[in-house]
């Protein structure tokens, strides 16, 4: 098998140069010719500039960066977990799910990869984007050996408006990766078990204290038990402030659910510059009141 692999690759390099000369195509993030054939417009340079962000600095419980220049959070080291640094936010209210993990950090070629899909509807590069979401899955720490696997949900609306679910749509490439790279779990999908009650704001321009009041009461499981008594893995393409990853957990841990643990795509560090800027005290002090 390996043996016609090696030969499909070598007669693969000629028909491409031909078909790519005659039917040129450009890369819909760096607008340079397209080498290859492929189902993604996507140039092969943009693909591996798709770097996983270095896992040292990070909170040990929600992935936020600890360090920035001159900022530096307070951390401490948990005896519950070993020794595990955490911002200040997760030291003073700790998140209601178990840890969690992003591949990188939401920014230039990722970012754009992640609005060629969502906004642009191009679902041919899901599947790679899928791969990469089972990689910083797999990186959880203390996963039980038995998961079900969840996806964050849009609302009816906005999914028709879409034509898809883009996190669902990850979710499925993920979950087929995942059983690849971590055959020791057992994985039991339920993509939909979460729902979205009603039609939300956007998140993109609110406050972190604006996000989860917008978010309280959206979701829901439709069928418990699917996940009573069970430890769920629940994906989503992006990791902001964390409003949706806490309220989704909340929704799961009502409907039974042993633990969750979270794993994205991309990790949003830029929001946490912003919130913890010259007024952090004061960001911080309305953040926790707000945090139920």
């Amino acid at each position: 098998m390996a043996a016609w692999r090696a030969v499909a690759r070598v007669l693969r390099s000629p028909v491409d140069a031909v078909s790519c000369a005659i039917f040129p195509s450009r890369c819909r993030l760096c607008n340079q010719y397209l080498l290859h054939l492929s189902a993604a417009p996507v140039c092969a340079s943009c693909w591996h500039k798709l770097l996983p962000q270095p896992k040292s600095n990070l909170c040990g419980l929600c992935g936020e960066q600890l360090g920035w220049g001159d900022l530096r959070f307070p951390v401490r080291s948990t005896v519950e977990s070993g020794s595990v640094s955490l911002c200040e936010l997760c030291e003073r209210a700790k998140p209601p799910f178990q840890q969690a993990v992003a591949y990188g950090v939401y920014e230039h070629t990722l970012r754009a990869l992640i609005h060629l899909l969502k906004y642009e509807q191009v679902r041919t590069v899901a599947r790679r984007m899928g791969a990469l979401l089972a990689e910083a899955a797999a990186g959880l720490e203390n996963l039980p050996s038995s998961l079900v696997v969840a996806a964050v949900p849009l609302h009816a609306t906005r999914e028709r408006e879409r034509g898809f679910n883009q996190t669902v749509l990850l979710a499925g490439h993920a979950l087929r990766e995942l059983r690849r790279l971590r055959p020791d779990l057992q994985l039991h999908a339920a993509l939909r078990a979460l729902g979205r009650r009603r039609e939300t704001e956007s998140q993109a321009r609110l406050t972190p204290h604006q996000r989860r009041k917008n978010l309280r009461g959206a979701f829901y499981v439709a069928s418990p038990e699917q996940i009573s008594g069970r430890a769920v893995l629940l994906l989503d393409d992006i990791y902001t402030t964390g409003a949706t990853a806490r309220e989704c957990t909340r929704t799961l841990l009502q409907a039974g659910a042993a633990r969750v643990f979270i794993a994205t795509l991309a990790r949003s560090q830029r929001e946490g510059v912003a919130f913890w800027g010259s007024s952090a005290a004061a960001n911080l002090a309305v953040a926790n009141s707000a945090i139920v």
